[in-house]
């Protein structure tokens, strides 16, 4: 049997501690390279997004104006232990509801976006974020539009999506 000191355990069970601190802080920060692409994949669904919020605000208005006129037999809405029959009514608000949680988590993620758009606000190069995420246009496109080079289109296109990201992510940006 090997018998170590107390002071050797205390030290042991600190350097456990610490490694394991280390560990999960590695384990909860991102790859900058990752958040990067995430940035990019956030500002070409923003127009998808706001077409997605008009749509749901016009289907939660139907709707409201639709008249339940029949109650349904056949509706079962299943548990784990036996099943519920909902009725008409019930469905309607279900489904109400589902939408304005899509509706809630689109508008959120919009103010996001448009808060870190807000942070690239007022440079000289804002509009290739503005040309190449929300209107689909290539680099050389871009370059042809605002009268430069593509390797500056790109340069300052990546600026700005990094500046970006630390709005959107923070420390785990950098």
């Amino acid at each position: 049997m090997i018998k170590l000191s107390k002071a050797k355990v205390n030290i042991d069970i600190h350097a456990a501690i610490r490694e394991a601190v280390q560990a999960g802080i590695k384990a909860g920060k991102q790859e900058p390279r990752n958040i990067f692409k995430q940035t990019e994949a956030r500002l070409r669904a923003y127009p998808i997004l706001k077409i997605n919020i008009k749509e749901y605000e016009k289907d939660i208005e139907d709707l409201n104006i639709e008249q339940v006129t029949r109650r349904s037999k056949d509706i079962v809405k299943f548990t784990i232990s036996q099943g519920v029959r909902l009725s008409p009514e019930e469905i309607q608000q279900a489904k109400i509801l589902e939408l304005e949680m899509k509706l809630d988590r689109d508008k959120k993620e919009i103010l996001e976006i448009e808060s870190a758009l807000a942070t690239i606000h007022g440079d000289e190069y804002e509009n290739i974020i503005y040309l190449r995420y929300f209107n689909g246009m290539y680099t050389d496109e871009i370059a042809n539009q605002i009268h430069c080079g593509e390797s500056t289109v790109k340069r300052n296109s990546n600026r700005l999506v990094r500046k970006m990201a630390i709005k959107l992510y923070g420390a785990d940006a950098l």
